[in-house]
């Protein structure tokens, strides 16, 4: 029996092409990669709001494999990023591997042919052996229900899909949210807006960004001295490490960041009202944290107004707040946020018996090291539930998966099997850890997030450190698999609550 396995990535993000790339240099070439975008980079293709930047730091978000060692500067910008991920495309030979300005809208299992099939929006299908979903958790904007009472004749956007149409040169512009996008956004707008209304639902931590630019020598040691980037990195990732205990409720390393926002805070902010209004009252690490160093000045400028009202409706020109109060407004921007919680909420996914995984996530969004579901055989998911890292990078989380799934496939291969399914004890097992070790996380205090289902279980984030994540992945475990479809029925599983019967 043939062992070449073709293998179907939906997304060309920073998940995608490490797997694409881990692939090839294990001997995989049949592999497809699609994306709805016309090039590589997700979230950093997608995203072109002013100010965008990432708040992990350039030689910590890269893959180990491909250190780049011409980083402008500690944090850098989203041209840069992206530029990055397409450099990596080329330099690893992806682009035969490209299917572009494709968006694939399902997956389906057919039981009879042991292939799955990928269908998208023009009716195109494709089949492969194995397919792995590198969608993930930023992909569908979250936009407010604000009802127009009457028609609004101004311009309403979601920072995901900005309009560089829209002139923002001396206008009346309304931001509404307070996390990492608006922090990035306000500074920019504030520069050339004649009013920039921040409106908040409630204010949010933040902590200082000091950024700059690499040195020219800090730069050339990078590119010629043996080890020195993969060092930097390495001192970053440890101390990134050391910050894990920022997500435990009252924690020492809590204390200090509090202690530290509340100093900036009362040094960048005179006016005793204003830092009223942005002071949370919800505990440090229950939100995202926010990375900055120019939120709050120019939340002081005197063209900038802080909103500490939500947003209720809108009129011809202008926003009205939930407390009555009427703005004139030329543009709403929406800092939102995205339905992270709501995994694979925009692609159908069928599995063995018609089941889909819109049925068995009902209650909220579970897999197995957050890649595998019970049901859905070769299937498996990059930045699935529980995989995002409280501190460190995300691209470390991510290419640990990638070495995992290339790992299962090169069992599939070395053993002649086409088939493997995870078990649903092994998934039962998993969840009761996360769920033991989510206790006393400051993502269980009472405050909003976009880390929870709808159940209020946090389905996001994952409890533990970064090694702890690589550790659990660094090697397949046949144990946890089934690899033969005629045995499925042997263990029965309850989506609801996760434990075999």
């Amino acid at each position: 029996m043939s062992t070449n396995l073709s293998v179907g990535i939906i997304g060309a993000g920073p998940g995608g092409l490490a797997l694409g790339i881990l692939l090839s240099r294990a001997g995989f070439h049949d592999f497809a990669i699609f994306d709805r975008e016309d090039d590589v980079g997700g979230t950093w293709r997608i995203n072109t709001y002013p100010g965008l930047a990432c708040d992990v730091k350039s030689h910590l978000y890269s893959f180990s494999f491909d250190l780049n060692p011409n980083w402008s500067r500690l944090w850098s910008g989203q041209r840069e990023i992206l530029a990055y991920f397409e450099r990596c495309a080329d330099k690893y030979g992806l682009r035969p591997h490209l299917k572009l300005n494709t968006e694939i809208r399902s997956a389906r299992w057919d039981e009879q042919t042991q292939l799955w099939c990928l269908t998208s929006a023009d009716g195109a299908r494709h089949q492969f052996n194995i397919v792995v979903s590198a969608v993930g958790l930023f992909t569908r904007p979250l936009l407010p229900d604000l009802v127009e009472r009457e028609p609004f004749t101004g311009t309403v956007m979601h920072s995901a899909r900005w309009d560089h149409s829209v002139s923002l040169q001396g206008a009346r512009v309304a931001v509404l949210g307070t996390g990492s996008t608006a922090s990035q956004l306000i500074p920019e707008l504030a520069k050339v807006a004649d009013t920039v209304y921040s409106v908040q639902r409630s204010p949010t931590w933040i902590l200082p960004k000091p950024d700059r630019p690499y040195t020219r020598r800090e730069r050339w040691i990078f590119a010629h001295v043996p080890f020195a980037k993969k060092l930097y990195r390495t001192r970053l990732w440890l101390r990134s490490e050391s910050n894990i205990s920022v997500i435990e409720h009252g924690s020492e390393k809590t204390q200090d960041f509090t202690a530290i926002a509340l100093g900036l805070l009362e040094k960048t902010v005179a006016d005793e009202e204003l830092r009223r209004k942005l002071t949370p009252d919800y505990p440090m690490g229950c939100k995202r944290l926010v990375f900055s160093s120019d939120f709050l000045p120019a939340l002081t400028r005197p063209n900038v107004e802080v909103v500490d009202s939500p947003a209720d409706h809108l009129k011809a020109r202008s926003l009205v707040t939930a407390d009555g109060t009427e703005r004139e407004v030329d543009v709403v921007v929406c800092a939102t946020g995205y339905a992270a919680a709501d995994y694979l909420g925009q692609l159908d996914v069928c599995g063995e018996k018609g089941t889909t995984l819109r049925e068995v996530w009902s209650d909220g969004a579970q897999a197995y090291l957050g890649m595998a579901v019970p049901g859905f055989p070769n299937f498996f998911m990059l930045y699935g539930p529980n995989t995002n890292v409280g501190s460190n990078s995300v691209i470390f989380m991510l290419e640990a998966q990638a070495r995992y799934i290339v790992r299962a496939l090169k069992y599939l291969r070395r053993k002649n099997k086409r088939y493997l399914a995870v078990r649903p004890s092994a998934l039962a097992g998993f969840v009761a850890k996360i769920d033991r070790w989510m206790v006393g996380t400051v993502w269980t205090t009472q405050c909003s997030n976009y880390f929870r289902a709808a159940n209020g279980r946090v389905v996001t984030q994952w409890p533990r450190s970064a090694r702890s994540f690589w550790e659990m992945t660094r090697s397949f475990k046949p144990a946890d698999y089934l690899f033969s479809a005629q045995r499925v029925g042997a263990e029965a599983f309850t989506a609801s609550d996760g434990r075999s019967q």
